[in-house]
């Protein structure tokens, strides 16, 4: 992936709903649900999309009984049938901070020594994909994935082109700072100016 890319798949990623993700060998693959808008502007009807990542080296996550930030929060073991349950049940949360793949995670550091779930999956890795799902506030699920090489298919297992994924996302996030409606995320609106700054830096900035 170039740097583009990785910047890319933050923005595509941003707000997206995770729902699964399984295992086959040293390939991880995370189903997710994203805000995306085909070529004509329009929301797309099926916003399914799995991350299928290959030649994974580790898959890591930590299941937390309180809040992210909660350092006595009790550890729940999980293998990977119970780690698919606590999505399958509880997910469906959006994840969001624009930064998911290759991203400093200042939070990594708390939660490394505390992992439900540590599985070697032989590998190389490279790149390392985080994502995090809020469980009503009642529980914290964080994931990391190292993996070698990433591919996206759409809701009905057809493969993606990963620039078009991208693009799709960052349509979105533009219509959205314009002011454009939004049937999929109603209640996300352009009101954090920060955002907004960081979001047009984003899209002035040659890479």
């Amino acid at each position: 992936m170039t740097p583009d890319q990785v910047d890319g798949l933050g923005v595509a990623l941003n707000e997206a709903e995770w729902h699964d993700l399984s295992v086959d060998g040293d390939s991880v693959s995370a189903l997710l649900t994203v805000l995306a808008r085909d070529e004509n502007g329009d929301e797309v009807a099926d916003p399914r999309r799995t991350l299928r990542m290959s030649r994974c080296a580790r898959l890591v996550a930590s299941y937390r009984q309180g809040l992210w930030d909660d350092p006595d929060a009790p550890v729940v073991p999980l293998d990977l049938a119970g780690l698919r349950d606590v999505l399958r049940r509880h997910g469906g949360t959006p994840v969001y901070g624009w930064e998911f793949v290759d991203a400093e995670d200042r939070r990594w550091p708390s939660w490394q020594s505390r992992l439900s779930l540590d599985l070697p999956l032989g590998g190389p890795g490279g790149h390392v994909l985080t994502l995090f799902q809020d469980i009503r506030g009642e529980a914290h699920l964080d994931c990391k994935v190292w993996f070698a090489e990433l591919s996206v298919v759409d809701g009905t297992g057809t493969g993606m082109d990963l620039d078009d994924f991208i693009a799709a996302g960052v349509r979105w996030w533009d219509a959205m700072y314009a002011g454009q409606p939004s049937d999929r995320a109603p209640g996300i609106v352009p009101l954090a100016e920060e955002r907004r700054r960081w979001w047009h830096l984003f899209r002035r900035t040659p890479r």
